[in-house]
């Protein structure tokens, strides 16, 4: 909850606060939070290497998220409730680079976590769909804050942000503690039974891994170009200012309440069938929003938030748990349980495409329509935006979509894949007692 709760207000609700509220040039926030999640693309594999060698007494994960926490709750603060006086370009950057790394360690430790704690095909369905649903609520706990103030008649975006901030910091060890006091971490570390560079040969050539990081680039992306420019889409495209935070809201709402309905489709259909309705799902809404959207139409905005809700939790749950699937095909070459890389890479991938995002269609707005935070827009750059809004998102989601087409690691493979490590495992367990 406290992570979702940590990024989701970064890509919705901080590069807006920098560039508006703190006078930043919008641009030169776009690029501000592309360095830091850049960044990330070397620390993140570096992390999951780490994590998956360094165990100690109390297993392989949880003493990285006891690790991170101060870290994490230190930075939060930093970032969300910022001194005006000594913001700057110098500031924000530090900041997000050490959030950003605290949030790798917690991430990475616990995603690997969980697939180590559901080896079945469909467990993973299972466990990942619950996480992602306290994924939303941790974003709709985060996201009700700005809408409670606004409520209240309070329309101070520097209160809204530090009400986010203050809400992160007293989840994280709320949250953190029973986990590290309740939940068993005892899975057995494993050598690697090739040589380094043979491992690496393997990696990079596994496909499965990289249909997976391509789509998870373009899924975030997706999500994080559409929450970027939501608000902006609400307030100056449909000029319905007052409800921009509740229907923002009502997204991640409506995504908790029908992910269990996703579980279902996952063991009926399998994840790969799934994953493919739900992407071409959010490819057509964004087509249809282009068409559809216009100024003062609330039932336009409450049908378009409604539809995307129930897509905007698919993806990221399916995806991560086909990566928990993809970490035994590479057990099953290597020998090596490799779930902290693995998740690593997916962390990376993520918050590249999230990064990425955040500039391009920044950068693509200001620069080809002129649209600028404010009332002095003309009709073009409004235009522009609901261009920028659905063009990204629907390209994206496409992307996405064909990686998943003809994809091979199916529910009867896996069952294979498991079988085989079975059977590996009685082996080397019997030559150990002999």
């Amino acid at each position: 909850m406290p992570l979702a709760a940590m990024l989701m207000p970064v890509a919705v609700y901080l590069p807006p606060f920098y560039a508006s509220e703190l006078e930043l040039n919008l641009a030169t926030v776009g690029l501000i939070f592309t360095i830091a999640r850049f960044w990330d693309v070397i620390t993140d594999p570096i992390m999951g290497v780490v994590i998956d060698r360094f165990d100690t007494r109390w297993g392989r994960r949880k003493h990285w998220i006891a690790i991170a926490l101060p870290f994490s709750m230190l930075s939060v603060y930093m970032v969300f409730a910022p001194d005006v006086e000594n913001v700057s370009t110098t500031y924000l950057t530090a900041w997000l680079i050490v959030m950003y790394l605290g949030y790798t360690m917690m991430a990475i430790a616990h995603q690997s976590w969980g697939a180590e704690l559901a080896p079945g095909y469909d467990d993973r369905s299972r466990l990942f769909t619950w996480r992602e649903v306290f994924v939303l609520v941790g974003m709709v706990s985060v996201l009700a804050l700005p809408a409670l103030i606004e409520l209240m008649g309070v329309d101070d975006q520097a209160s809204k942000v530090a009400s986010m901030g203050y809400l992160v910091v007293i989840l994280l060890p709320l949250t953190a503690i029973p986990l590290l006091i309740g939940v068993p971490d005892n899975a057995v570390r494993t050598e690697m039974t090739v040589d380094w560079k043979e491992a690496t040969r393997l990696l990079v050539r596994n496909v499965l891994l990289w249909r997976i990081l391509i789509a998870d680039i373009a899924v975030g992306f997706a999500f994080s170009a559409t929450g970027a420019l939501y608000i902006f889409l609400v307030t100056y495209l449909f000029e319905l200012p007052g409800l921009a935070s509740i229907a923002l809201l009502l997204i991640f709402l409506i995504s908790a309440v029908v992910m269990p309905l996703w579980l279902k489709l996952a063991v009926a259909l399998g994840k790969d069938r799934t994953m493919r309705l739900a992407l071409f799902s959010g490819f057509a809404v964004h087509c249809v929003l282009y068409l559809t959207a216009e100024p003062g139409n609330a039932t336009g905005l409450w049908i378009y938030t409604a539809v995307y809700g129930m897509v905007f939790g698919a993806a990221p749950t399916l995806i991560r748990s086909m990566m928990a699937d993809v970490t035994d095909y590479d057990e099953l070459q290597t020998g090596s349980k490799r779930a902290g890389l693995f998740f690593a890479l997916m962390t990376t991938s993520s918050k590249v495409g999230s990064a990425l995002a955040v500039v391009t269609t920044f950068t693509f707005v200001e620069y080809f329509y002129g649209f600028q935070p404010g009332p002095d827009n003309t009709a073009a750059g409004i235009q522009g935006l609901l261009v920028t809004y659905c063009l990204f998102a629907a390209l994206m989601f496409a992307i996405a979509y064909f990686c998943f087409v003809r994809y091979p690691l199916d529910r009867k493979r896996h069952q294979e894949i498991e079988e085989q490590l079975r059977k590996r495992d009685t082996l080397t367990a019997s030559t150990a007692q002999a």
